[in-house]
């Protein structure tokens, strides 16, 4: 309301999404995939913006999306906002915008590729990886860790699992010492299923537990839970199966 009698709309309507998806993230969304709640609707609020040719906030609404879906797991509906988000022409696009859009957009890419199998999105994962070194090399304290992440996902995808490995661990540890949790639980994830994948139950029921406890400490309440539901439950029954079988 302070924004709006400043008559700061258009910087309002870019921090929506943001504001939304906090919430979201916290528990405070039926659907929290989606950009739908107290502060915003994504439908009415990007109708709007196209309507008016904001096109940064659209751009924005439509990244927030990725980056949601990607969290929870719908990685399909991921790939479909990215497109729509590199749909949109920018200009002048700020270096920390750019930065997001290449750091989600090849975790995007990478877990496609991991699911189908398709070379054009292990083109854009291997692109991505490419274009964030820039960004590590001028924000290293900022960036290191996203680059060690992708660049984790990039050895688990050509097979160096070793290296993969190691990455990973070198993610999740810059991320703390950068004081990045939200990196830090991401890493673990993703850590936790390439363990998962290798067959390595035990390890991976460490990496995933870890980052349900960054994701709640960050105060991302929902995400820790679906986290919690998704794979712990999933680590467990291959646990059990494991033991009786042993």
């Amino acid at each position: 309301k302070l924004m709006m009698a400043h008559k700061q709309e258009n910087f309002c309507k870019f921090l929506l999404p943001y504001s939304q998806a906090i919430r979201n993230l916290m528990g405070y969304s039926d659907d929290p995939e989606n950009l739908i709640g107290e502060l915003m609707d994504q439908e009415e609020l990007l109708k709007e913006v196209l309507k008016s040719k904001h096109m940064r906030v659209a751009a924005v609404i439509y990244y927030i999306r990725s980056w949601l879906a990607y969290m929870f797991g719908n990685y399909e509906i991921a790939s479909k906002m990215m497109k729509e988000r590199q749909a949109i022409s920018l200009f002048a696009v700020p270096p920390s915008l750019s930065c997001a859009f290449i750091f989600t957009e090849g975790l995007i890419s990478f877990a496609m590729s991991h699911e189908f199998g398709e070379e054009k999105w292990s083109v854009l994962a291997y692109k991505s990886v490419e274009e964030f070194k820039i960004f590590a090399l001028h924000a290293p304290s900022n960036c290191e860790q996203k680059l060690l992440l992708l660049q984790a996902e990039s050895a688990f995808l050509e097979g160096e699992y070793y290296t993969a490995a190691l990455r990973y661990d070198d993610a999740i540890n810059t991320a703390s010492k950068n004081g990045f949790i939200q990196d830090h639980a991401i890493a673990c994830e993703r850590a936790g299923i390439f363990h998962s994948r290798q067959g390595n139950i035990s390890k991976a029921f460490d990496y995933v537990s870890q980052a349900h406890n960054a994701y709640f400490k960050w105060g991302a309440k929902c995400k820790a839970d679906h986290l919690n539901l998704q794979y712990q439950n999933q680590l467990s029954n291959v646990q059990k199966m494991e033991n009786q079988f042993n």
